[in-house]
């Protein structure tokens, strides 16, 4: 047999190549699964044929589904488009308050960067400098990713008209299920706190349950070595209400929040490129414990997502 030419390093690529593409290629019955007490997503998924694991995932699929004739959905869309369901959607964000008054953003600063610029320069930043963060940058950041962006006057059936604010990001129905929540670790001029931004007054109101920021900081499990959260400067919180959607869409109302919250955190990582700052989308992070400084249930109100924001270093 005459000596291979090829490059050792190439032929080691070569081979991992063959073993992944093997790896998914088949799929295997694990019937001993079952009398497993701790299974890996990858024992517990080996394979779809195996239905002794509870998949609330595929579930999930399955029952938000569109189906032709549904006249229940229909009709729970259809109501949506009533006055008195329009005048509730032009009031999205004016709830009543019973705490200290909104502390005001000032003007932003300007994004200049061309769009395809700012797709190029994206990049997850992990590792912050710890430098202070100003307020107009966090400004900037608030309005882009759920700020209100235009208005319109809409008339209503039986006579009048009332207002509709949009918003920065696309919310099915108009309905604005997430709410962006921050933990200003170190922004100028901001006290050191967790708040919630509002579109509708833009500005930031302090959470009336005082969430201590050591629960909320010891909640993420990532190590200081893959992510610097304690030289990062803010932390975003995806916080979503699933009834408001599902009330309207049902079940396939749930993949609407995720969407929407999709949404936001692309808005803020382009707005970060943009700015010249860095960003981290977190998944390493225990809801409950975030539920619980935040003084929110995890059900009617719980976490999506977060992200971190800093100085890249």
């Amino acid at each position: 047999m005459a000596p291979s030419n090829q490059d050792p390093g190439e032929k080691h690529h070569s081979l991992l190549a063959q073993a992944a593409v093997a790896a998914n290629s088949f799929k295997t019955i694990a019937p001993g699964a079952r009398s497993t007490g701790f299974r890996t997503a990858a024992l517990s998924y080996r394979a779809l044929e195996d239905g002794s694991t509870n998949r609330i995932g595929e579930d999930f699929l399955l029952n938000s589904r569109l189906h032709r004739a549904s006249r229940e959905s229909e009709t729970s869309i259809a109501s949506y488009f009533s006055d008195s369901a329009v005048v509730m959607l032009s009031m999205q964000g004016k709830q009543e308050f019973d705490q200290a008054a909104p502390v005001a953003l000032p003007r932003g600063v300007p994004l200049s960067m061309s769009f395809d610029k700012t797709l190029a320069r994206r990049r997850s930043k992990r590792l912050y400098t710890g430098d202070p963060l100003p307020l107009e940058y966090l400004a900037t950041l608030l309005r882009s990713a759920g700020g209100v962006s235009g208005h319109a006057r809409i008339k209503l059936k039986e006579g009048g008209e009332c207002q509709y604010n949009f918003r920065t990001v696309p919310s099915a129905g108009g309905l604005y299920p997430v709410d962006i929540y921050l933990a200003a670790l170190n922004v100028v001029s901001l006290e050191r706190r967790v708040y919630r931004y509002s579109s509708t007054c833009d500005g930031l109101l302090p959470l009336e349950h005082q969430a201590d920021l050591s629960d909320v900081l010891a909640a993420f499990c990532a190590p200081e070595t893959s992510i610097s959260i304690s030289r990062a400067q803010v932390i975003f919180f995806l916080v979503g209400q699933p009834w408001k959607t599902m009330r309207k869409y049902g079940n396939r109302g749930m993949r609407f929040l995720f969407l929407e919250a999709g949404a936001i955190a692309q808005t803020i990582n382009l707005t970060i490129a943009a700015l010249g700052l860095g960003s981290v989308d977190c998944a390493s992070v225990y809801e409950d414990e975030i539920h619980e400084a935040f003084g929110v249930d995890g059900l009617f109100r719980s976490l999506l997502h977060t992200l971190i924001v800093g100085y890249p270093s």
